[in-house]
């Protein structure tokens, strides 16, 4: 069975407020986002994303949502927590393998 992997590392923000932020300021909003507002319920049920320094969005799988609270809880970064997520492809669809702050 051939799986590819990725590593990404980017700000982590949730979906509730990626849509509330115009794409074009989403880098910026993402460096600023607070550790209270990602793990706050709805935000967390939104699930998450990475936005990159080169300001690519790379959307993460409900499965990621758990493993990026644990490492948001455990942070003592209050704003812009970067994460490193490797995924790997299962299935035909990424699969988040591991949560971690860089």
């Amino acid at each position: 069975m051939d799986t590819s992997t990725e590593s990404i590392e980017g700000y982590a923000i949730d979906v509730a407020c990626i849509r509330k932020n115009p794409r074009n300021e989403l880098l910026e909003k993402a460096r600023i986002h607070s550790k209270e507002c990602a793990l706050m319920g709805h935000c967390v049920e939104s699930g998450y994303g990475l936005v990159t320094e080169d300001d690519r969005l790379t959307l993460l799988d409900p499965k990621a949502t758990q493993k990026v609270v644990d490492v948001i809880e455990e942070s003592d970064t209050q704003q812009g927590i970067r994460l490193q997520v490797t995924r790997e492809e299962r299935d035909g669809t990424m699969e988040t393998a591991t949560v971690s702050e860089l």
